[in-house]
């Protein structure tokens, strides 16, 4: 219970000022080997000055080892009447046992390339 309580703390401290973009969500650590995944994700915000911010993405995904997870896609973002097109790759990493200690822990990468587009939708 103390492990469980110090991660909480510490999680909660480091987490005061959460920034998450239009379609973002919360990883979880897990990973299932052999797994296929086609990922959707799409999400709106408006900002402070009114504009309004909307992302598209679409990935491939693969459980390539029993604690890896590989997947690549597409994401569109556009703010306004411009736009810009990221392809990225992503890698999660499964570091402790599903379910073995009262938290599982895992590592998050991500690498991408963007291109502006100008006025052009996704």
């Amino acid at each position: 219970m103390k492990k469980i309580t110090i991660a909480l703390s510490l999680s909660i401290l480091a987490s005061s000022h959460a920034i998450a973009g239009s379609a973002d969500y919360v990883y979880m650590p897990n990973v299932e080997y052999g797994e296929k995944e086609v990922d959707f994700k799409s999400g709106t915000a408006k900002q402070p000055d009114g504009t309004r911010t909307t992302v598209n993405s679409l990935g491939l995904g693969y459980g390539a080892t029993e604690y890896w997870f590989t997947e690549i896609y597409l994401k569109h973002e556009r703010e306004g009447g411009n736009g810009l097109t990221i392809a990225e790759w992503e890698n999660k990493f499964q570091l402790t046992e599903t379910g073995k200690y009262p938290v599982d822990i895992g590592l998050i990468t991500e690498i991408g390339h963007p291109e502006k587009v100008v006025g052009l939708g996704f």
